[in-house]
């Protein structure tokens, strides 16, 4: 393991976090980077993102200004790496089933179109046409932008990762961060099995583990890995590429296209912790074994009908870990 004694900055971890901060520090000019991967890229939650790409929905500037930064540096990241994003301006669309709903959306519109962001209020009947397996009959309006979409989220790592190279950035994989080096109340470095490596910048983009990085040197980072449903679907007839991704917070679930099928995702309003005393140090590419039973429900009231009763084995319901935040507390310099 060629594992150089200093670098400027250290980044700790390798999903899309981690590379895409190595990749706008070179951008910027900062090249003397070196991102350590504790397995491969994409390990521990990029892996199985979802990869909704969606500029709608936020009543901050920043917010907006960075989901529009995203979805275009997306756009133009293949003719810079080579290596496409996965990206699928295939649309998007938020439903709101009651009247609040309906006037929070009206507002966010107002303040996003303000910002550029090109979002019509369309009808039920508009949703039913661009998202023919949707319930619409209890709908109120849906909120659509059709330059939003999704990305792949393994794509999206590889290309930041090769554009970071591209630039300088050194990034190692099979390195895991044991440590960190400190002077005083300053972290100074890292320690890894195969050496320290001196560093004036250390960011920690551990994702699950980030908590326990920072335990370590003595910072609080309010993180905890949750369990998160989703089901994939067998294909369906009448299912494209090219549907919009469809999304209803009210009915706690999101939508779109996967592999001729559905990925339907599904929000937990009281998320169950995972492995709250520490994330297993091995678990990489993983998922977790379901916890529903044949008697258990999922949400009744989603925009969609359940394309995989069809008699058979018509869906996957698979269990991961998400990362959960909250505010930031004190720590190391």
């Amino acid at each position: 393991m060629n594992l150089p004694e200093r670098a400027r900055v250290v980044v700790v971890g390798g999903g899309v976090i981690g590379t895409s901060v190595a990749y706008h520090l070179a951008k910027a000019g900062v090249t003397d980077v070196l991102l350590l991967e504790r397995d491969r890229l994409t390990a521990g939650t990029t892996w199985h993102a979802a990869g909704l790409i969606v500029t709608f929905g936020s009543l901050s500037e920043t917010s907006t200004r960075l989901r529009q930064y995203t979805r275009d540096l997306y756009a133009s990241l293949e003719a810079e790496t080579g290596l496409s994003t996965g990206l699928r301006q295939c649309g998007f669309i938020e439903v709101a089933a009651d009247p609040g709903r309906l006037e929070e959306y009206r507002r966010v519109a107002a303040f996003n179109r303000h910002l550029g962001v090109d979002v019509h209020e369309i009808s039920p009947a508009e949703v039913g046409k661009l998202f023919p397996l949707a319930r619409t009959d209890d709908l109120l309006a849906g909120f659509y932008v059709a330059e939003d979409g999704r990305a792949n989220p393994v794509d999206v790592t590889m290309s930041l990762a090769k554009g970071a190279r591209l630039r300088g950035v050194t990034i190692l994989e099979g390195v895991p961060v044991t440590g960190t080096l400190r002077r005083g109340d300053t972290v100074t470095g890292v320690r890894t099995p195969f050496g320290d490596v001196e560093a004036e910048v250390v960011v920690n983009c551990a994702g699950m583990w980030a908590r326990q990085l920072g335990e370590e040197a003595g910072v609080s980072v309010p993180l905890q890995a949750a369990e998160h449903y989703y089901l994939i679907t067998e294909p369906i007839d009448g299912v494209s590429s090219d549907m919009p991704v469809l999304e209803d917070p009210g009915s706690y679930g999101y939508f779109r296209e996967e592999g001729g099928g559905l990925l339907v995702g599904l929000f937990e309003g009281a998320a169950a912790p995972w492995s709250v005393e520490r994330v297993p140090d091995g678990f990489a590419f993983g998922t977790l074994p379901p916890r529903l039973g044949p008697d258990d429900a999922l949400p009744e009231q989603g925009h969609a009908p359940d394309p995989g009763h069809r008699g058979g084995r018509g869906a996957d319901l698979l269990l991961r870990p998400r990362e959960l935040h909250a505010r930031p507390g004190p720590g190391l310099r």
